[in-house]
């Protein structure tokens, strides 16, 4: 970690001797180090360590979408972030815990987002470090250093960007939120990220890297093309890159430490993956081509999770989880918040030959 940020200028060079400084983790929800669904707690450890010795008062902090599953500090705990910010003498909260955790924020230049309800604790800091874990996501293909700043606001706005249903649309709100609540570094935990379905119910894949730039945007690209993804294919990256947030082309990027291409691991993508269909058959295309969440009944508890989770009220319990395919936007927010995995995302005949 110390090396990695030595390759990037230094925390001295970052951080100034008493600055407030928040480390944005990734706290999706209630899951142990080890399944690759947060960041991992050494990471969090070694930053705060940094952060300490260049006389910054770091404070911990996320809003997990997993916000109905008991205990506001439960995802902190069982993630281990709790206990390393314990043994560092810090403090690690949940956004929404604090006195008036979130203010209404204008979005200037917002593309489909003009204000949001941010974080107090993001708005207040002087230097905001985001800590993302490398990871595959069902409705973004890749969630990395742009899409983490989304977890930095109220659910009220992360469930109207979801709402705005189309890939493209979600990508840019998410962009939107990221060019108000921008990140001086980025260190990415990619020691062990996650591939498949993510960002929860993916599988752990050993990647063995600690990635760090001042630079989100290029940092979210270059980590998109170790595992996988082309150029374009990103779309936070590259609508980031658009709007002048920061570089997107890998080939005007320098990377330092290690090689890019020897350190490639290609992943396994998501199945909710963007699919390929000519123009012309787009309008049909949309109509035959289904990938869609659906319940896994027998491994099913009846939490009723899905249905609080569901930005678009699609679901209803009758007894179990019943999804209005009418409403659904195929956002695969039930999946993502599922504590047993019990939403599966299922492709039909024709997606399967699609989807990329």
């Amino acid at each position: 970690m110390r090396r990695s940020l030595e390759l990037v200028g230094g925390m001295s060079a970052l951080i100034r001797p008493g600055d407030r400084v928040l480390l944005k983790v990734n706290l999706l929800a209630p899951a142990g180090p080890d399944e690759a669904v947060t960041t991992h707690p050494a990471v969090v450890r070694a930053v705060t360590r940094l952060v300490l010795e260049a006389g910054g008062f770091p404070t911990i902090a996320d809003a997990p979408g997993f916000l109905f599953a008991g205990g506001k500090s439960r995802a902190l705990r069982q993630s281990g972030i709790k206990a390393a910010a314990d043994d560092m003498g810090v403090t690690a909260v949940q956004f929404e815990s604090v006195e008036k955790p979130f203010v209404m924020t204008p979005v200037p230049d917002g593309v489909w987002l003009s204000q949001i309800l941010a974080a107090r604790l993001a708005l207040e800091t002087d230097v905001i470090i985001t800590l993302p874990k490398l990871k595959t996501h069902s409705s973004t293909w890749y969630t990395g250093a742009v899409k983490n700043m989304f977890g930095a606001t109220a659910t009220r706005t992360r469930k109207y960007a979801h709402n705005l249903g189309e890939h493209e649309k979600f990508a840019a709100a998410i962009v939107d939120i990221y060019s108000v609540l921008k990140p001086r570094l980025a260190v990415m935990d990619a020691v062990v990220g996650m591939e498949g379905e993510g960002p929860r119910h993916g599988n752990p894949r050993h990647a063995g890297l600690i990635m760090a730039s001042r630079d989100s945007v290029a940092l979210d690209a270059v980590a998109a093309g170790i595992i996988g993804f082309g150029p374009g294919e990103v779309l936070t990256v590259v609508n980031a890159a658009e709007r002048g947030l920061g570089m997107g082309d890998t080939g005007c990027i320098e990377v330092v430490g290690e090689r890019a291409a020897d350190v490639a691991v290609d992943f396994e993508k998501p199945s909710g993956r963007q699919v390929d269909i000519h123009p012309l058959l787009m309008r049909l295309g949309n109509r035959l081509v289904k990938v869609e969440p659906h319940l896994v009944r027998d491994a099913c508890t009846r939490c009723q999770i899905c249905m609080k989770s569901c930005p678009a009220d699609a679901i209803a319990m009758d007894p179990y989880p019943r999804i209005d395919r009418s409403l659904c936007i195929q956002c695969f927010c039930c999946n993502e918040m599922c504590p047993e995995g019990a939403m599966e995302i299922r492709k039909n005949w024709l997606a399967r030959r699609l989807v990329r």
